[in-house]
């Protein structure tokens, strides 16, 4: 924890655990927040009651705190975190060329990955099989397809999207690709899946997705 963190202005994070709650306890464990995860059981309804309605319009988790400060974006929360610890270096520097490849894997990963990856693993995975929509399968497997072809590009021969440097845009993309990896969606994409396993290997990684 850092020295000005006191008890009383603690970040929280109102998640649940295997959700895009992961992208930012992710993150929070990367740069060494002091934080409480406030469980919202999905199971139980938790979201739809009115206390969480108020930090979150949508009922949906995440819901993140930092005193004042209210974010129901994953990947915002992740980007805010970044520049709140600074000392981390795990945003590239304002204005740069490095900082708009970064935007755009943030944004590319909400906009396209969550919204081809997620289904697909609903659907492939996740819902019993009387619940699962092979129309859905077919609509978003080409888009995940083109994205994954994408991100191999734009991998090329450095461990991470920004080259060498790690970043929060790792962060952001990787937990679809943690998804992606159950959903099987990596086979046929090695490259994708070696750089998974670099992620993987980090300790925030493991502490989140294997708790």
């Amino acid at each position: 924890a850092r020295p000005d963190q006191r008890k009383d202005t603690r970040m929280k994070l109102y998640g649940f655990r295997g959700t895009r709650s992961n992208r930012v306890e992710w993150m929070l464990r990367e740069v060494g927040a002091d934080y409480e995860f406030v469980k919202v059981d999905l199971q139980a309804g938790e979201q739809k009651k009115a206390d969480h309605v108020e930090r979150h319009a949508h009922a949906l988790v995440p819901a993140f705190e930092d005193g004042d400060v209210r974010i129901i974006e994953s990947a915002a929360a992740a980007l805010y975190l970044a520049d709140k610890f600074a000392d981390k270096h795990l945003a590239p520097p304002p204005g740069s060329a490095e900082r708009a490849r970064y935007y755009q894997f943030a944004v590319y990963a909400v906009s396209t990955l969550d919204e081809s990856v997620l289904p697909l693993f609903f659907h492939k995975v996740l819902l019993p099989p009387e619940k699962r929509s092979q129309a859905r399968v077919d609509e978003k497997t080409p888009i995940w397809e083109t994205a994954a072809g994408f991100l191999t590009k734009q991998l090329g021969a450095g461990p991470y999207l920004l080259g060498k440097s790690f970043s929060a845009a790792d962060v952001i993309v990787g937990y679809d690709l943690a998804v992606a990896g159950r959903a099987g969606l990596l086979d046929g994409h090695p490259k994708l899946g070696e750089y998974l396993g670099r992620l993987a290997s980090r300790e925030a990684f493991q502490k989140v997705f294997q708790s």
